[in-house]
């Protein structure tokens, strides 16, 4: 700010992702819950407290929230394609109804994910914190989408095996194995693939079904949009680099460093990724 003065917000209530928002901006906030950040350079002050998590006054009506496949599907939309873009174009694309997207904006909107002014085109997106909120509360590997296995070769194998025979079943690969091909933190000792051919794989693999100790497992994808967007990558598919860190933000193991590790790959390579435009 210029002369030295703090600009402060002020707020009843302010999201953990809105604080954020104002705190990367240098922007000091106070909301009347308790959540306060002030900083100044003259005089020389720091105040950081912390309130309420979630609003204690929340809007009556019922608004959308990021959890879901629809969710997931307008998430992916919104990070994998640069704005502006206008409500009926994204309603299009994601064949999601208007007034559901139009509530799901409204929410983002609330939480400094997307800009959105007076509800009109979607100017802005904070595509790499929409990203990390939306897989905190997202995982494909606790649930009954997936299926563990162990290969009687290993994991490493099996990939190799996948990748050289053409008449292996059809698959796209997220997990540690696409998280090190673009940002190498860790190693992938887990295989995890998408596929709707379970018994196929299963076969084609001579996999053994377990509970635990698994090197392969199978994830069934709850969505069509799971697969859109795959990349080639040593002759397979792999999951577009959108969902792979959906699917790594809170998984189970080392998936949440890799899936960060790859966030920050995206922020330093967007113009290698990211669409120009929606159309």
């Amino acid at each position: 700010m210029q002369n030295g003065a703090t600009l402060l917000v002020v707020a009843p209530w302010l999201s953990q992702t809105t604080r954020e928002a104002l705190q990367d901006r240098g922007i000091s906030f106070l909301d009347l819950t308790g959540n306060v950040l002030v900083r100044a350079e003259r005089p020389a002050v720091y105040v950081r407290l912390q309130g309420a998590q979630r609003d204690p006054a929340p809007r009556p009506q019922s608004a959308a929230t990021l959890q879901g496949a629809k969710a997931r599907r307008l998430v992916r939309t919104l990070v994998d394609h640069r704005p502006p873009y206008r409500l009926t174009q994204l309603a299009a694309v994601t064949g999601l109804s208007q007034s559901y997207v139009s509530k799901l904006l409204d929410t983002l909107h609330d939480q400094a994910l997307v800009d959105r002014p007076r509800r009109g085109e979607v100017k802005d997106v904070a595509w790499f914190r929409l990203l990390d909120v939306a897989g905190r509360s997202y995982t494909p590997f606790r649930n009954s989408q997936a299926t563990p296995f162990v290969a009687p070769a290993g994991a490493a194998a099996f990939y190799k095996q996948l990748a050289s025979d053409p008449d292996a079943p059809t698959v796209a690969v997220t997990g540690a194995f696409a998280a090190r091909e673009v940002a190498p933190v860790a190693g992938a000792a887990q295989l995890a693939v998408y596929s709707t051919e379970l018994e196929e794989l299963r076969r084609f693999g001579r996999l053994v079904p377990t509970d635990e100790g698994a090197d392969v497992v199978v994830l069934h994808p709850d969505d069509a949009w799971v697969m859109r967007g795959t990349r080639t990558v040593g002759g397979l598919p792999h999951v577009a680099l959108s969902q792979l860190v959906l699917d790594c933000v809170n998984g189970p193991g080392r998936l949440p460093e890799q899936g960060e590790a790859v966030l920050r790959w995206m922020v330093d390579h967007e113009q290698q990724w990211r669409a120009r435009s929606l159309s």
